[in-house]
């Protein structure tokens, strides 16, 4: 079982706001307010509800800056996987107030009782009150003590976005309705620094290996995964490079897709699925980061399927963020 929880870190002047919890799971302890992301609510629209409710603040805006997931967390008697997302807001307004949920207290950033609270907060909650965004597990025995944990940064510089109207296409949708969807990619080398690439055969275009991160996976487990699935390495990540944002009328939808540079390690053998199959996906390395670059410059999308636009710009984009830094930090 997956639950969702979305929780809010209202910082002001120096301080954030915590609150002794009063009632279920965790009384006593000092946490944010938040809860439960009920069925058709986005994570966002929960923290921003559960805020109000819970200490009566009404916040106007706000960030996510992390996730939090929690393995083997034990729950009314059964292990689950929960995942939190941490939002954080200098925009709202209001007095916070006692509830029968939270009895609010604000405190020096610097001075936060972590003791008070749950122990994985002391390990990703300074990040988050930095606005650094973070991606994070803890794995949990039935004490709901954690034996294990991993914080991850999350690439946060945007490299490029693109939308229906930089490729000619109508946009006639809501936008307030679109799903999001999060992938891991990676610029995959080797120790020379060959590049490669997925290449299409029976489609024409090239692609860098990865794809969506999965309910309640981490994006560098994801990233690890996709590259084994579709270019059958084994890999090391070297570093973050950043993410790409695209808005997709015609799916109704926004992809994130964060971006590594990582060596490959060990080949092992690929797993594609159906689709990749047909695709005929095929691993090819070239001799340079510049080779690659020539190679996806040269795809023609004018006769290509919708996504085809927005992934041959997309990997672009990434390809060249990662000659920067290919340049810069390996010569």
């Amino acid at each position: 079982m997956i639950r969702h929880l979305a929780q809010m870190l209202l910082v002001r002047d120096g301080k954030v706001l915590l609150g002794v919890k009063k009632t279920g799971f965790g009384t006593g302890k000092l946490v944010c307010p938040g809860g439960k992301v009920e069925s058709g609510e986005t994570e966002t629209r929960a923290a921003i509800r559960e805020t109000e409710e819970e200490v009566g603040i009404k916040v106007k805006s706000c960030e996510k800056v992390a996730q939090v997931i929690f393995r083997n967390l034990y729950y009314k008697g059964e292990p689950e996987t929960d995942i939190m997302h941490v939002f954080i807001s200098d925009d709202f307004e209001g007095e916070a107030a006692t509830t029968s949920e939270l009895t609010p207290e604000w405190f020096p950033i610097d001075q936060i009782p972590y003791d008070k609270m749950w122990g994985d907060a002391k390990h990703w909650m300074p990040d988050a009150l930095r606005r650094k965004k973070t991606d994070s597990f803890f794995r949990y025995n039935d004490q709901n003590e954690f034996t294990e944990f991993s914080v991850n940064m999350i690439p946060d510089n945007l490299i490029a976005s693109f939308r229906d109207s930089d490729f000619g296409f109508p946009e006639d949708k809501d936008e307030s309705s679109f799903a999001e969807r999060n992938a891991a990619r990676a610029v995959l080398v080797d120790d020379e620094y060959h590049v490669a690439l997925i290449d299409a055969t029976n489609r024409d275009y090239y692609k860098l290996p990865g794809g969506g991160i999965d309910e309640g996976e981490l994006i560098e487990e994801a990233l690890q995964r996709e590259v084994l699935e579709e270019a059958g390495y084994e890999i090391e990540p070297l570093c973050p490079l950043g993410y790409t944002h695209e808005t997709r009328h015609k799916f109704e939808q926004f992809n994130n897709s964060y971006a590594w540079l990582a060596r490959a390690k060990k080949e092992v053998g690929r797993n594609l699925m159906e689709d990749e199959i047909e695709d005929g996906f095929e691993v090819k390395w070239f001799d340079s980061i510049d080779d690659a670059i020539a190679a996806v410059e040269k795809v023609d999308v004018s006769d290509m399927i919708y996504q085809a636009h927005f992934f041959t710009a997309r990997e672009l984009a990434i390809l060249r963020a990662a000659r920067k830094v290919l340049k810069e930090q390996y010569g």
